[in-house]
């Protein structure tokens, strides 16, 4: 697989786009695994503190703190 190699437009955008999820993300980060557990719901085995419940997963605070650590990396 070759070098990935951004535009200055592609890569401002890239920046533009963390500027503004910066300034929510705890919001931006949940909304962005709630979207993945949507999408692919057998993402749900991937988490420890999601494979036995049935609770929605927005709701779910372990969530809420993993993504926003992996946002925060």
């Amino acid at each position: 697989m070759g070098e990935i190699v951004f535009t200055e437009k592609q890569e401002a955008l890239v920046k533009e786009s963390w500027e503004i999820l910066k300034q929510d993300i705890p919001k931006y980060s949940l909304h962005f695994f709630s979207q993945i557990l949507e999408i692919a719901p057998a993402a749900k085995n991937m988490f420890s503190f999601l494979r036995d419940t049935d609770e929605v997963p927005h709701n779910n605070p372990k969530l809420k703190a993993h993504a926003v650590k992996v946002f925060k990396m």
